[in-house]
């Protein structure tokens, strides 16, 4: 893939991203990262322009599905994806590639590539550890929702918000790769810490 390619998909990415507002385009900065370090720790044969593409457009209808909540980003994603990149002259043998893996990050099927299994596991620990938790209070202000009705969700479950499904997949993470489940055992380890912490200081249990 050209240099000319990649940021013109790049650009795309990003022009779709800014449509969700603050936490869009750094959150797909970071799941292309945290890929091609999987990709690197995992070994084996893995197609890294499948990779680094399904990464750029793996959340690109996410602001579609925010309109209209009853549509998947993963499925709509994937046609968007595959309209845009057949336009772009990208080559066809791999877009079926990218859309199975944008299609698998949301579940709407089993992922069985590598690649696939690495973006879902990506954009899995993104949402875990330190980047998580403040990912979740971004979330809290974008949804006026306090640091105590974080707080008792966490350790509750009962409410179904927004919020509430990012602190499930902190407490039950699902992942495919060995490196990915490492990360996320290392990374999780902080947020039962936090919000514990956070407890006992509303609380005053810390004095």
């Amino acid at each position: 893939m050209s240099q000319s390619l990649f940021e013109l998909i790049e650009r795309y990415s990003k022009e779709q991203m800014d449509k969700l507002g603050l936490y869009g385009w750094p959150h797909v900065q970071r799941v292309l990262r945290l890929c091609l370090k999987i990709a690197e720790l995992e070994g084996g044969r893995v197609d890294l322009e499948v990779l680094k593409v399904a990464a750029l457009l793996h959340d690109i209808a996410k602001y579609v599905q925010r309109i209209n909540p009853s549509i998947n980003h993963g499925a709509a994603g994937a046609e968007m994806a595959e309209a845009f990149l057949e336009k772009c002259g990208f080559p066809k043998s791999k877009i079926k590639a990218v859309c199975h893996a944008i299609r698998a990050h949301t579940h709407v099927e089993e992922p069985v590539s590598v690649e696939a299994k690495i973006l879902h596991d990506a954009d899995f620990l993104d949402k875990l550890g330190a980047v998580g938790i403040a990912t979740i209070f971004v979330k809290a202000c974008l949804t006026n929702r306090t640091i105590e009705e974080i707080l008792e969700s966490f350790f509750s479950e009962e409410q179904e918000l927004y919020v509430i499904k990012h602190l499930k997949w902190i407490k039950k993470p699902h992942l495919y790769t060995k490196t990915a489940k490492i990360i996320a055992e290392k990374r999780n380890k902080i947020a039962f810490m936090f919000f514990d912490q956070l407890r006992k200081e509303i609380s005053l249990e810390d004095f």
